[in-house]
């Protein structure tokens, strides 16, 4: 049983006032952990905690709160170490907390940190830069890169209702795909090491988080109307099919993908603005120790 934690939080992520994290740190106390909360001001400062934590030999595991990007910068500082990441999921999306069935309950979360099962994930890379979940560039780069973080702290998902409007009124983008050595053409790509996106939404059946390889899902749409439909048929679970039957989607799996155009394209990596092409995505070789809810209650988060 793990009795030691740091949990790292991003006070910004998410809707402001939720309580789940001090929900989850009262409930570890009561049950007899001893708890520790770091609230880092920038990455930089995340990553050297994170570091300084794992070397000291004194947690039994790191606990990361918030959104899937604070994960992600708390998971780059593990890298190749034994020690266990946890988490607990405050963001927007909350992908990562979808794609192992962790439900946002204070009681769930502290038995998962506790005493559920970890399990190694493979960790790939963006232009060097490790990823859990997703890099890609394109319609999803161009909304995160206009998201206004401090509104979405205010109304959550709700913000991102301009910047989608605003990306689908603009052109639609040229890009390259090299992927595996194949060249390819779209208009949008998502290059995914999980199954889920943007929360409960299944992108990539034929990955996962604990499978090493990557899916590429290449979007080729020649018009708006043909990315709106693109997204319908993602909203509604239906972009497997559209993938077989239609032509203007193609989910290839692959060890390295390269994005270019002749002109920067903005980019994405675990939901946050990442730059712009090009970009250099690969399947890594480092792993992370990850906890997971026990299958009872993964069952019932998929259940719901």
């Amino acid at each position: 049983m793990r009795r030691h934690f740091l949990i790292i939080a991003n006070p910004g992520a998410g809707l402001r006032g939720s309580p789940l994290v001090d929900q989850v740190t009262t409930v570890l106390r009561q049950a007899g952990a001893s708890v520790t909360c770091r609230h880092p001001a920038d990455v930089e400062a995340t990553r050297q905690a994170a570091r300084a934590a794992a070397s000291c030999g004194h947690y039994d595991a790191l606990v990361a709160a918030g959104g899937d990007g604070t994960i992600r910068q708390v998971a780059a500082a593990l890298l190749g170490t034994d020690v266990p990441l946890g988490i607990v999921p405050v963001g927007t999306g909350n992908v990562l907390a979808h794609e192992i069935g962790l439900v946002p309950n204070a009681g769930a979360i502290a038995r998962t940190l506790m005493h559920g099962p970890t399990a190694a994930v493979m960790c790939a890379q963006a232009n060097n830069e490790p990823f859990l979940l997703m890099a890609g560039a394109g319609f999803d780069g161009r909304v995160v890169a206009a998201l206004d973080h401090r509104f979405k702290s205010y109304v959550g998902k709700a913000a991102y209702a301009g910047p989608l409007l605003g990306a689908l009124v603009r052109p639609i983008d040229a890009l390259t795909v090299t992927v595996d050595g194949h060249r390819h053409e779209a208009s949008w790509v998502v290059v995914a090491n999980a199954r889920h996106y943007g929360g409960r939404f299944v992108l990539a059946p034929r990955t996962g988080i604990q499978e090493r390889g990557l899916q590429a899902v290449l979007f080729k749409a020649t018009n708006r109307a043909v990315l709106i439909g693109q997204l319908l048929s993602l909203a509604t679970g239906r972009l497997d099919a559209r993938a077989q039957g239609r032509g203007d989607v193609a989910m290839l799996p692959c060890a390295r993908v390269t994005i270019t155009a002749h002109h920067p394209v903005p980019a994405q990596i675990d939901g946050d603005a990442f730059g712009s092409t090009p970009l250099q995505i690969e399947a890594g070789p480092a792993h992370l120790q990850l906890i997971l809810p026990d299958p009872s209650l993964r069952a019932a988060a998929e259940a719901r």
